[in-house]
């Protein structure tokens, strides 16, 4: 439970300014398809008198509304839900802020937030059974018997309805929902000679932090009040953001020393940081993007932590132009794809994703891949990764292109989070290293002496 200091009159102020965001992400979000950080930023940026703490408050109160949107939404009216899940945002002045009471009380994280709200809206606080020790569920009842709802809530309601079809059946759901129910840890990765001394810079900014177990690179930094992108580590280079999932994509491709590596899918460059940096900053990496603003973006993250071996050139995901083929000893596809991985952070994906949408996913991933393994030399790696839970984005893609890829089989590597020995797929999940999910399989091309 946070401590927080409450200021009556400037906790009106704070109220209204995060209805008027909530209005606004919520219109962007289910009109629009928009993420909720995207247009979070852009309201931040034009609301500039917010301070820190308003906009820890603003920021706390939607993405709490998001996480518990399963839930919150049955206490509307069904008119007035399926207006606002198609993008019309009308909600009385007092509707939004009982709505983040019940949010920050089912969060049960700032409790005094939670307090003052009630406060505001004249909300007896609820009493859920169990007191102090209340589960979510307990406190969800507690809500419906003030708010006057029949209840009957389930964890379930935390993703949409039609998630549990397009998962394996035997998916630990019990402990995926749990985990839906709090943010991941910021995960950084050291990307300095000594790590040892970041650490030591670490602790004297005041961060609490803990060094994943089996990866000596990952450092998960808990509920920081410093902003990590201010601190002269950062700005030198010595860490980036990169959650321990994602981490262990660029260990599972394992580059060699002096080799050349495609990042063909590179974004703003989190994993060809990473390649980079496993290659002790010697060979080349290649990273490309359809989207030439995230290239700029890695180009100006790798001058700032002084990486020389790293290269962009824009790629369309279609053909690999003849003098690029088989010239790669890897080749990474970290293809785009649903994010159901990344729920836990952020939640407002959930309830805009569709099944066909997966479905389309899956259909692009595979075109991708596909016309990226041409790239990779006899005898080298293919490793393809997405950021989603769902086997059809995943296995089934990998399946279906060693299929038609008789080339290229899978490869055993080691499970980054255990150390154990993986077939050549690996489904992380939130639960295994209170992280994101992800998904990766290594692949290898027949050798010349193999053909």
């Amino acid at each position: 439970m946070q401590k927080l200091e409450i200021n009556k009159n400037k906790f009106r102020t704070q109220v209204k300014f995060a209805d008027k965001a909530a209005r606004l992400v919520l219109g962007e979000l289910f009109r629009n398809h928009r993420p909720a950080d995207r247009t979070l930023s852009g309201f931040f940026r034009e609301n500039r008198q917010c301070g820190s703490k308003d906009r820890q408050f603003i920021s706390e109160s939607i993405y709490a509304l998001l996480r518990y949107w399963g839930i919150l939404r049955c206490f509307l009216p069904a008119e007035r839900r399926e207006e606002l899940e198609k993008g019309n945002i009308r909600l009385g002045a007092q509707e939004l802020p009982a709505l983040f009471f019940a949010a920050l009380y089912l969060d049960f994280q700032f409790i005094p937030w939670a307090d003052a709200l009630a406060a505001e809206v004249n909300i007896p606080w609820p009493k859920p059974a169990n007191g102090p020790s209340a589960s979510l569920l307990d406190r969800a009842e507690a809500l419906a018997e003030r708010f006057g709802h029949p209840g009957g809530f389930s964890l379930e309601m935390l993703v949409p309805e039609w998630v549990r079809e397009k998962l394996p059946a035997d998916f630990p759901m019990e402990r995926f929902l749990d985990d839906l129910q709090r943010r991941p840890p910021m995960w950084l990765r050291a990307q300095c000679g000594d790590t040892a001394e970041l650490l030591d810079e670490l602790a004297e900014a005041g961060l609490n932090f803990r060094i994943h177990e089996k990866m000596e690179n990952a450092i998960a930094v808990e509920n920081s009040r410093v902003n990590l992108f201010t601190l002269e580590a950062f700005r030198k280079g010595k860490f980036e953001v990169q959650d321990l999932a994602s981490q262990c994509i660029g260990l599972a491709a394992n580059p060699k020393r002096k080799s050349r590596w495609w990042d063909a899918c590179a974004g703003a460059g989190g994993k060809t940081l990473q390649l980079a940096d496993l290659m002790a900053r010697t060979g080349t990496v290649v990273a490309s993007d359809i989207r030439e603003y995230k290239l700029e973006d890695l180009r100006f993250r790798a001058r700032r932590a002084g990486f020389p071996n790293i290269v962009t050139r824009p790629w369309d995901g279609r053909t690999v132009p003849p003098k690029q083929q088989q010239k790669f000893d890897g080749v990474l596809v970290d293809a785009p794809c649903s994010c159901g991985g990344v729920w836990r952070r952020n939640p407002d994906g959930r309830w805009i994703l569709t099944p066909e949408e997966i479905t389309e996913a899956a259909k692009l991933q595979y075109d991708i891949l596909s016309a990226a393994s041409p790239a990779v030399a006899p005898g080298g790696v293919l490793v393809y990764a997405t950021c989603s839970l769902f086997p059809e984005e995943n296995q089934d893609v990998v399946n279906r292109f060693l299929t038609a890829h008789p080339e290229f089989s899978l490869e055993e590597f080691a499970d980054p989070l255990t150390g154990e020995t993986v077939n050549g797929m690996l489904q992380v999940y939130s639960f295994d290293g209170d992280c994101d999910c992800m998904f990766v399989s290594r692949m290898r091309r027949k050798g010349r002496d193999d053909e």
